[in-house]
């Protein structure tokens, strides 16, 4: 196995740049009158693989209650909807809605068309390595 030793200060600037990411998505996601955590939770959610709730529950660190009024929120606006797991019927996914899926393809352009608020540092080289680098760790983190 890779010993990873990183400075310590890795860790701050990784933790400041996604803190700087999220607040761009959340400016962008308000615009179109989503809460912080609206936004957050529709950018998750994968068309071709429905989250289970529970799902969201661990990623964001609470009660399930929380994240059924999150769901509520979005639901109400029309972007999702909530359906039983074809494996099991009690487990509730998160299933976009196609107004769902074009308010989540217009933010990604909006952020795709302002790249440079946040990789403006990056040649076109190094901007290429960091995508594919995101890319694959997030493959790897992906829940079941």
């Amino acid at each position: 196995m890779k010993e990873h030793r990183v400075h310590p200060n890795f860790y701050l600037s990784l933790l400041d740049f996604l803190m700087t990411a999220k607040q761009h998505l959340v400016a962008i996601g308000s615009e179109f009158g989503l809460t912080s955590i609206q936004a957050i939770t529709l950018m998750l959610i994968d068309e071709a693989r429905p989250h289970p709730m529970k799902n969201f529950c661990t990623l964001f660190h609470c009660d399930a209650s929380n994240v059924t009024g999150i769901v509520d929120g979005l639901e109400q606006k029309g972007l999702v909807s909530r359906q039983n797991s074809p494996a099991d019927r009690r487990v509730k996914t998160i299933q976009l809605e196609r107004a769902g899926k074009q308010l989540q393809e217009q933010i990604i352009e909006r952020l795709a068309n302002d790249n440079d608020f946040l990789l403006a540092p990056l040649t076109d080289s190094e901007t290429k390595q960091f995508v594919n680098i995101v890319e694959k760790l997030a493959a790897t983190k992906k829940p079941a």
